[in-house]
This record gives structure tokens, sequence and C-alpha cells, in this order.
């Protein structure tokens, strides 16, 4: 079996900033919106979801499987950080995976949006833990 491997291919240009919104894209367009942040590079991977990548055994090639295939169920306003989450569902490897995606309220998200994972866990598995 061969290695699987991500590489970093994004842009090298930091894009503008804009207003923050309030107001939720559809699921659909949440759909399409985080898939063009994952095809331009605009992906920040935090310390948190890397540590629950370790503990579930899910790794970034999972991750591209579920945002590609996979498509986003439900939305969820976070008042701390002031933007929008969304969960997307998919399967990968004969394994059944939820992402919890925020995306964030101040870059453009027609142009250059930017997608951050939160957490990664187990669908439909009893006692399986959210963050």
């Amino acid at each position: 079996m061969s290695e699987r491997k991500y590489e970093y291919c994004g842009p090298s240009r930091t894009p503008q900033k804009v207003n923050n919104r309030d107001t939720p894209l559809s699921l659909e367009n949440a759909t399409i919106v985080i898939r063009k942040a994952w095809s331009s590079g605009r992906i920040h991977v935090g310390t948190h979801i890397k540590k629950r990548f370790r503990e579930r055994g899910v790794d970034m090639i999972d991750l591209e499987n579920i945002v590609r295939k996979g498509s986003v169920i439900t939305r969820e306003y976070d008042e701390v950080y002031k933007n929008w989450k969304y969960r997307m569902a998919g399967s990968t490897d004969d394994r059944q995976l939820e992402v919890i995606i925020a995306l964030d309220s101040s870059e453009d998200l027609s142009d250059s949006p930017l997608a951050i994972p939160l957490t990664v866990f187990e669908k439909n598995v009893p006692n399986s833990p959210e963050c």
C-alpha cells in the first residue's frame, strides 16, 4: 500500500477582509463554499482537530473525501466566535464521518472563503463524542 500524503497547494497571496456576516448560507451554498475553500487551499487546520484526527483514526485524506463527496446537513451560529458552523456528513473507507467546519465571516465567501475544520467524529456510533 502506498503512503497517503497531503501537501499544501493553496494560494500565496493574502485575500482582502470583509465585514462580518450575520446571515447563514443555505446548506447547499455552504457545501459549495466549503468545497471552494478546500479547492483553493484556504483551510486552517488547528491543533484541536489534529488531536481528534489522532484519537479517532482520521487523516486529511479522510477529511478531503468528506468535503468533496459529502454535504452540509446542519448549521448553527457560534456566539463566542461570531461565525456560522456547518456539519458535513460523508463516507470514506467504509466509515460514516461527520465534520464541523466554521467559515470565517471576515473573509470574502465568494472570492476567497476560509474554512476551519473544528472536529470530526464517527456518525451514528453510540457514545461517540462530538468535541
